[in-house]
């Protein structure tokens, strides 16, 4: 039997923050957890693509996120 043990990384977003993907723009929630991805843009990749905390950025939550958080 082989057991491999996998380092998760999550990435949070500050308050009044989201993470947004810097390659296609895609929104994200608050808390993200990272692996492979198989899409960008909405378009299949040829290879899957290990994401890195470098490919996300925070941005400002937009209003009607922060409106249906305060409900």
């Amino acid at each position: 039997m082989q057991i491999t043990e996998q380092k998760t990384t999550v990435l949070t977003a500050a308050d009044g923050k989201v993470l947004r993907r810097i390659s296609d723009g895609h929104m994200f929630g608050k808390e993200i957890y990272l692996g492979y991805t198989y899409y960008l843009g909405g378009k299949p990749l040829d290879e899957p693509l290990m994401e890195l905390p470098e490919h996300y950025e925070e941005v400002d939550e937009p209003e009607e996120s922060a409106a249906e958080t305060a409900e």
